[in-house]
């Protein structure tokens, strides 16, 4: 039996909260607006009619595994997956298979544990096109049954994104799928031949990531603006919603550029604060009770007339920082932030904000922050400009005293960096940092060799791939012989003379409509563990 789309927005086990940020304010700054941050109960309710309409389909008759209930896209924000459902009279383990179209592109999960009740999730469907799914059932005694199911999926929507592949080396890639994510609409991803196999029809900007947990964290609109922090696992089921609203601010990102999960399980995001200033101040969302568990402006670390006095782009915004990056260190249990408006890199304690290093050139800092500044080494060095995506690589030279991060440079000169190179290409580079002589270095970079074609003025990313040692690297906002905007996406190797192996082309957005692809990201489409549960 196969049952269509069942609704839309949903949101399961939500907890109910609301949070007001009261803080004695700089002299410097206009009054913040009140910031609150409260749980969608509409998508409570929608999801669970969504799940009551489904087990009532459910009980209307038997199903078994030689004819299961499936479920096209049941929450109605994962086209490209499927539920399905049924029993077995003894406990099975099931692996469930989708077909590909070419030798090698099947997506093949099995689940874990041995059950008589199924509610198995299908990932990895092709858009418009009679998908052929295999469902396996394994007994403990060995004995495998088998049903092989048609599912038909939509074309994708019409103004979706054009992905073509420019080059794929299979056997030299990170295994896993291609993970676009852009700063407005549909994220998705795709298969080494450049292959949609999953979207949201959630709309998403910037932040997608893989919690520990091996859910989504998920950034996507509320009331016309992107301010609706969603955990969500593949299938499109929401377990935790969290809306932040700021009385003062009028833009489209209230929560702008990234989201990241602490050790506690809380969430750090960019978060603006309704003052005269733009995307310079995080939030930590207590992931159990909703309460603010702390905040932090850069504000209070950054030299004061590098806000009051700032005229660069967007200064009549007050966007003097634009901080476009987070991640946490574990094993210093630090953040390292970037910015785009002050060209730099830098990592402190959270939540004191206490500078450990400042990646940046010398130019413009006060006598105090001096003894912060890592000194570049080597005759080639240079500082990264309106650098984007900064990460911390594994540690590549057994040495207690360095830290490798790579971070995306775009190579745009705004307060300071090298102007006479400024826009002539972009590129991934790897620094290595000495925290204890307070000393930089570069060990690698890619994307200078391409020149100006590579080039991006906004957004992109910069990724290290630990199974391999490949990068992964988006120059998401370049402009084509043709005039028309483009993001470039390539995986290459870690070697010197970085070589290919995968490259896509995504087209389909002009100049300032904000679908460009802000990050990319490599990861299995079914996380390792987990856990569905239905209901």
């Amino acid at each position: 039996m196969l049952v269509g789309a069942l609704g839309g927005a949903v949101i399961v086990g939500i907890i109910l909260f609301i949070v007001t940020f009261n803080e004695e304010k700089d002299l410097a700054t206009e009054k913040e607006g009140e910031r609150t941050v409260s749980a969608d109960t509409e998508l409570l309710n929608e999801q669970n009619s969504i799940e009551q309409v489904i087990s009532s389909t459910y009980e209307q008759r038997d199903y078994y595994l030689k004819d299961p209930l499936v479920i096209a896209d049941p929450y109605g924000k994962a086209p490209l997956t499927a539920l399905i459902k049924f029993e077995t009279k003894n406990p099975v383990k099931v692996t469930v298979t989708v077909k590909g179209k070419t030798e090698g592109a099947d997506i093949v999960k099995t689940f874990d544990g041995y059950s008589t009740e199924h509610a198995i999730p299908v990932l990895g469907l092709y858009p418009d096109y009679k998908n052929t799914v295999i469902i396996e059932g394994e007994s403990k005694d060995g004995k495998v049954r088998k049903t092989k199911l048609s599912v038909t999926t939509e074309p994708l929507p019409d103004n979706f994104l054009t992905t073509e592949l420019i080059k794929s080396s299979p056997e030299k890639m990170e295994n896993g799928l291609t993970f676009l994510i852009p700063s407005s609409e549909s994220a998705y991803a795709v298969d080494y031949n450049g292959d949609v196999r999953w979207y949201s029809s959630f709309p998403n900007s910037h932040v997608f990531k893989r919690m520990n947990n091996n859910n989504l964290l998920y950034l996507t609109e509320e009331r016309d603006k992107y301010n609706l922090l969603l955990e969500m696992d593949m299938l499109g089921q929401v377990s935790n919603a969290y809306e932040v609203t700021v009385s003062n601010y009028q833009g489209w990102g209230i929560i702008h550029h990234d989201a990241v999960e602490l050790p506690s399980g809380n969430i750090l995001a960019t978060a603006h604060d309704g003052s005269q200033y733009i995307e310079d101040s995080m939030i930590e969302i207590d992931r159990e009770t909703g309460e603010l568990a702390d905040q932090l402006s850069l504000r209070d670390i950054m030299p004061k007339d590098f806000y009051q006095e700032y005229d660069g782009p967007s200064a009549d915004e007050g966007d003097w920082f634009h901080h476009n990056s987070i991640w946490y260190d574990e094993k210093k249990d630090d953040i390292l932030i970037t910015s785009r408006h002050q060209s730099l890199a830098m990592e402190m304690s959270y939540p004191e904000g206490e500078i450990e290093w400042i990646l940046a050139a010398h130019e413009g800092w006060p006598e105090d922050y001096q003894q912060y500044l890592l000194e570049p080494v080597g005759d080639d060095f240079k500082f990264p400009g309106g650098p984007h995506s900064i990460t911390v690589l594994p540690d590549l030279d057994n040495n207690d005293n360095t830290k490798d991060i790579m971070l995306f440079d775009n190579n745009i000169a705004v307060s300071r960096g090298d102007e006479s190179v400024s826009e002539e290409y972009s590129r991934g580079v790897q620094y290595r940092i000495n925290t204890k002589e307070m000393t930089v270095e570069e060990i690698w970079s890619y994307g200078k060799e391409r020149g100006e074609a590579f080039f991006s003025k906004y957004v992109s990313d910069a990724n290290y791939l630990s199974d391999t040692g490949n990068r992964l690297i988006d120059s998401g906002y370049t402009k084509g012989e043709d005039g028309k905007m483009r993001s470039i996406i390539v995986e290459v190797t870690g070697d010197e003379k970085a070589e290919v192996v995968y490259e896509l082309k995504v087209t389909g957005f002009k100049e300032g409509d904000h679908r460009q692809i802000y990050r990319a990201v490599r990861m299995p489409l079914y996380p390792e563990k987990w856990e569905f549960n239905f209901g």
